[in-house]
C-alpha cells in the first residue's frame, strides 16, 4: 500500500485520535468508569465523554475541541493507569 504525505494537521488529528482510543482501551483494561477519570482529572463524566468523542468531520458542531487533553492531564492519566515508562515517553511525544 503506497504511504501518502499527510500535512502537519493531518497528523496532529491522528495522534489526537489515537491518543482517545488509547484512553478508551485503557479504561476497558482496567476496568475503570470516565466517572473515574473525570474524578482523577478533577472535571465531570460529561466532560470526559466529551473529551473523548471523535468528532464527526462531515458534521462540524463546533463543541469538541481539536485537542482537549492538556500535558498535565496527560501526566495524570499515565499516573491513574499505571503506564510504565516508555509507554509514558511516547504519549507526552504525541
Amino acid at each position: 500500500m503506497p504511504r501518502v504525505a499527510l500535512s502537519a494537521e493531518q497528523k496532529r488529528e491522528h495522534k489526537i485520535r489515537d491518543f482517545k482510543g488509547w484512553v478508551t482501551m485503557q479504561m476497558k483494561l482496567t476496568g475503570k468508569t470516565q466517572a473515574e477519570v473525570g474524578r482523577a482529572l478533577g472535571i465531570s463524566q460529561g466532560t470526559v465523554s466529551t473529551m473523548l468523542k471523535i468528532p464527526d468531520k462531515k458534521k462540524p458542531d463546533g463543541r469538541s475541541k481539536p485537542d482537549p487533553f492538556s500535558y498535565g492531564q496527560v501526566l495524570t492519566l499515565c499516573e491513574f493507569f499505571g503506564v510504565d515508562g516508555e509507554e509514558r515517553q511516547r504519549l507526552l511525544t504525541l
